[in-house]
Parts: structure tokens; sequence; C-alpha cells
């Protein structure tokens, strides 16, 4: 049992990094104050808001479990530049990044710590809400990750992460929402330096570093709910050409930590559907070389297959 006499109670660093989420920081931050679970510490972050986070923000200054409160004085650009500084002041064994415009269950730090021993990382079902807190769709679903990733009648999976980054981790972020995973400390102290250049993807490559080099474990609860709407990164960059070139990256790192022939198969058709079918003309357009450069990484034929759907589009 959690806070129960010689059980395990590690603290925990709670992350919030905030960026013009005023609408949703309150119940945000509440949503982590009221878990179950009291062993944590909890860091706010604030990027150079231009709205009012700041009033919403200082209102907890003084709360016990607030241990840290940061303001930029520039927009640092990268909310996994974020996450690092987050980092430097967080003292505890795991750590949170709880996004600043998600909403937890109270249950999600006990219930996520009762699966944690030997683990680097793990992560629960994510019910998808909108701005106004009603639950919504992300890319036609209601939740994360999918039923046919993880068996629905199985409550804990434990991941074989070979198979699970191999099948399922180089097309899609089947870990969609930060604020659903609990990281070992070290691990992310570890690897977060080889995110803080990406603009978008920097959370799908970090769950593979992760995966690749460690354990997992997947709760079959919905214990978080990722909150969608029109102010995210992610709705203004999911299909640019930058977008692009991240999931290249991520796709090309799984295949050199498993270089099979299904693999590459995999990925190269993959990243030419991608390439050709979800970015237009115009936002291809000068990027052929690039293109052409990364998917020879995946042999003659893979380079073969681009130039005749080069051919077919433009």
């Amino acid at each position: 049992m959690m806070n129960g006499k010689n059980s395990y109670n590690p603290l925990v660093s709670v992350i919030i990094p905030n960026y013009n989420h005023a609408p949703y920081l309150q119940e945000r931050i509440d949503s982590v104050l009221n878990q179950t679970y009291k062993d944590f510490e909890v860091i706010v972050l604030d990027d150079c808001s231009s709205d009012n986070s700041r009033e919403i923000i200082e209102r907890y200054r003084g709360h016990e479990k607030i241990s840290h409160i940061e303001y930029n004085s520039l927009n640092s650009g990268s909310t996994f530049k974020q996450w690092q500084k987050g980092l430097e002041f967080a003292k505890g064994e795991w750590i949170w990044i709880a996004e600043s415009d998600d909403v937890a269950h109270p249950d999600f730090l006990s219930k996520c710590l009762s699966s944690v021993q030997e683990l680097d990382l793990v992560f629960c079902k994510s019910t998808i809400i909108n701005r106004l807190g009603e639950e919504a769709t992300y890319l036609g679903a209601s939740s994360f990750p999918a039923d046919e990733v993880f068996n629905p009648d199985v409550p804990v999976h434990h991941i074989d992460s070979s198979k699970f980054l191999e099948e399922r981790m180089f097309n899609f972020n089947h870990i969609v929402n930060a604020s659903s995973v609990l990281t070992k400390g070290a691990t992310l102290r570890q690897l977060i330096p080889e995110i803080t250049d990406f603009k978008l993807c920097g959370d799908w490559m970090l769950w593979v570093l992760i995966l690749s080099n460690g354990n997992g474990c997947y709760l079959n609860e919905s214990l978080n709910y990722f909150r969608v709407h029109d102010q995210t990164v992610r709705a203004s960059q999911s299909s640019t050409m930058g977008t692009f070139y991240e999931n290249a990256r991520i796709a090309q790192y799984v295949f050199k930590q498993r270089p099979t022939k299904a693999l590459r198969s995999n990925i190269s058709e993959y990243l030419i559907f991608a390439y050709f079918n979800r970015l237009s003309k115009a936002q291809r357009k000068g990027s052929f070389l690039t293109m052409l450069n990364l998917i020879s990484v995946y042999g003659p034929m893979a380079v073969i297959h681009t130039l005749s759907h080069k051919l077919k589009h433009d």
C-alpha cells in the first residue's frame, strides 16, 4: 500500500511546464495537488506566457507541495528545454511531467507507483478531452493507446520493449501524452539532452530511447485526461516538413537498433507514404534530395520506390 508502513514510497517530482495555458492551469495544478499519494513535490515553470498564467501560478506560492516556481524572461522556444530545466530542480526518484493543459485522476500516482519497481517508465491510458473538459476524440479515437496495441482485458502489461519498438513505435507515438507517464529520474537525466533540439516529437524520441535501454509497463486504466485544443503545439505543427524529419529521425534510430529486413521494408514504406501523402507539394518543395538521402539508409529499393512516387505525385 502506498504511503503505508514498510511500503515503497519514493519522492515524485512533478514538473508542470506552462505556456499560455491560463484557462486550464488551475484545474491542472489542483489535479496534481489532490493526488491520493502524497510523497511529491511540484515544480511550476512558466515559459514567458503572455496571458494571465502568472496570476494563477502565484495563488499557489507558499503551498507546502510547491517547491519551485520559475518564470522565464524570454520564451525558450522548446517544451523539451523546459523539461530539462525542471529536472535541475527535481529531487525525486521519479519524474512526472504534468503538461499544463491536461488533468489527472486522483489515483494517477498511487496506481502508477504500484507497478514501477525495476522499471524505467510506466504509463496509463489517456482519455481525450476538449477545451471544455468534455470527452472528445483525437485522430478519430477517444482514448490512447488503442485496444489493438495492448489487450484491453489485461490490466497491467509489462512491455516487450524490442517488440513494441519494432512493431509499434517507428511510425506512431502510442505513448501519446507525456502527462500519462512516470519516468525514473536517473534515466530521464541521462537521456533528455538527446531531445532538446526537437520541436514536436521529443517525447516520442524520449520513450524510444528509454525503452531501447530499459523496461516499461502499461496500466490499462484511464488515469490521465489529455486535452486537445487549437492552442497546442501539436495542433499547429503536426503536418509540417520539420515534423516529418523528426519522425524520420526516430524511425532511423529504431532501425539502427534493430536492422531487420521486415523493419527496413516497413519504415521505408511508411516514410515514402508520409512524405508524398501527408505533405503538400508546396511543403515538399526543395526537399527531395534530403528525402533521397534519408531514405537511402533503407537500401537501393527504397530509393527506387521514392523516385517512382516522385514521378507519380509531382
